[in-house]
């Protein structure tokens, strides 16, 4: 599997796939055939083969692994929405993606940047908005991160990765800017307003933790 990631780190499309499906194969049930399904479908995205990424990412919706199943979820969501309004801006990006999955963040940003420019909607708005804020994370422009998780969520909040952005945003404010009442909003806004949400029970346990520690 760490082989078969760092062909595709390295552009080694061809060998990273083969040693995925290897995995599959010869796993069978076993959870690491899972990974590397979903691992497949994604790199099946990064290049453009997005039938074939979400035939895939399908089945690993009912995957034993809640981890993989909420991966697989949000993948073929971005896949789906993205194409019944603009190809042309999923497969950018999509590009963007692997871009990120390469640390190539210059390029991941030029790549969104045409996104906004040139396909604007509101779908791909909210995942490059989203998409910039983790390479701002990445790159320690934790100001800058907010600000674009905000611009998700407050922005575009029936997307369905909005409640990924509160999230993200809560743990930032409380670990790198240490805004802890700001975390709580975060906290409070998504098990309020997206109770479906994979995130409500650990933004409901987060919240209390805050809570009990500024009432000290």
């Amino acid at each position: 599997m760490k082989l078969a990631d760092i062909y595709l780190f390295t552009d080694e499309v061809w060998e990273a796939t083969l040693l995925y499906s290897q995995i599959e194969k010869s796993m069978k049930n076993e959870p690491i055939a899972h990974e590397a399904r979903f691992k497949n479908a994604q790199l099946r995205y990064f290049i453009g083969e997005f039938e074939w990424a979400n035939a895939s990412l399908n089945i690993l919706k009912s995957a034993t692994s809640k981890l993989v199943a909420n991966d697989a979820m949000t993948l073929s969501l971005t896949i789906s929405d993205n194409l019944e309004y603009d190809t042309i801006a999923l497969r950018r990006i999509a590009k963007a993606d692997y871009f990120i999955y390469q640390r190539r963040y210059e390029l991941a940003n030029q790549m969104l940047d045409s996104v906004m420019a040139y396909n604007p909607n509101e779908v791909s708005l909210p995942n490059a908005f989203y998409r910039k804020a983790k390479i701002a994370m990445n790159e320690g422009d934790y100001e800058l991160a907010d600000s674009l998780y905000k611009r998700v969520y407050e922005g575009y909040a029936d997307s369905y990765i909005a409640d990924e952005a509160l999230v993200e945003d809560a743990l930032l404010l409380e670990n790198q800017l240490d805004r802890k009442e700001n975390a709580m909003e975060c906290y409070s806004r998504l098990f309020d307003y997206y109770t479906a949400s994979v995130y409500v029970a650990q933004a409901r346990k987060s919240y209390r933790r805050l809570r009990d520690e500024l009432n000290k």
